[in-house]
């Protein structure tokens, strides 16, 4: 079910943080989501209405149509991969919460496209394959039967999932990938050792591996670098085991599997 919210926003918007309020309080569990999300990290979700005066209503309008756009498109091509039943697909202006987040949502697993970061990130022509990638976590939730949410407790998940989400994307929209630059892939390639005992060094000595996925981070110079190693994680794995039995693997055994590819 698509759930659109962004006409609701354009009702009430004016420009300032009590009409935003006034629009997400029409979705109390929105508004938890969003909040959760700062909380979780210990932050004041009220600093941050600050951020809905950087985009304009043109380029919120904008993100909206173009991801209207594709969604058919990319659904199409997803159901001819997978069998992909009951899901929400939820549009909204947050608090730069993501431009994609697949989390549960009215009772189901579901997709949230956040416009306003869409925006931030400039990536209304690349709104297929952020897409596709949301979709990839979509269809590793149902494919494993749960909320892989609560897999990313531990940081060295985020390989696994992220990389499941980002060989889906590969599928499904190709290359360049949503979070491509020019030279960024063929970089990674040149240097995936180095990436790789980075990445190591970090869980070793129980660093954040923050650095490898948020799009406010450069290691190396580089942005995304978990989404390309976790795309090879993926890749590796299928030279033994198929998609969907990588997606219901155990959880040790993928923390196993994690290291020895990275050793």
């Amino acid at each position: 079910m698509l759930i659109d919210t962004f006409p609701c926003f354009l009702k009430y918007w004016d420009g300032s943080k009590d009409s935003w309020i006034e629009y997400i309080k029409n979705y109390p569990e929105l508004f938890e989501k969003i909040k959760w999300d700062y909380e979780r990290y210990k932050m004041d979700w009220h600093e941050y209405l600050k951020l809905l005066s950087k985009r304009s209503a043109d380029e919120l309008k904008l993100a909206h149509e173009n991801l209207l756009k594709i969604l058919p498109e990319v659904e199409e091509e997803v159901k001819k991969l997978f069998d992909v039943p009951d899901y929400n697909i939820v549009i909204y202006v947050g608090l730069e919460n993501g431009a994609g987040w697949v989390t549960e949502f009215n009772g189901k697993p579901s997709i949230l496209f956040g416009l306003e970061a869409i925006a931030e990130l400039g990536w209304y022509k690349k709104l297929k394959g952020l897409a596709a990638h949301e979709f990839g976590h979509l269809i590793h939730w149902l494919l494993r039967k749960e909320n892989v949410e609560n897999l990313e407790d531990e940081q060295i998940m985020w390989l696994y999932t992220e990389g499941f989400a980002q060989r889906i994307e590969d599928l499904i929209s190709g290359r360049p990938w949503h979070l491509e630059e020019k030279g960024w892939f063929e970089w990674c390639e040149g240097n995936e050792e180095v990436i790789k005992k980075e990445f190591l060094r970090r869980v070793e000595e129980k660093e954040p591996l923050n650095p490898f996925f948020g799009s406010w981070y450069t290691l190396f110079g580089q942005q995304y670098l978990g989404y390309y190693l976790g795309y090879k994680f993926i890749c590796r794995l299928e030279q033994e085991y198929s998609l969907e039995e990588i997606a219901t693997m155990e959880k040790e055994v993928i923390k196993r599997k994690i290291l020895e590819f990275l050793h």
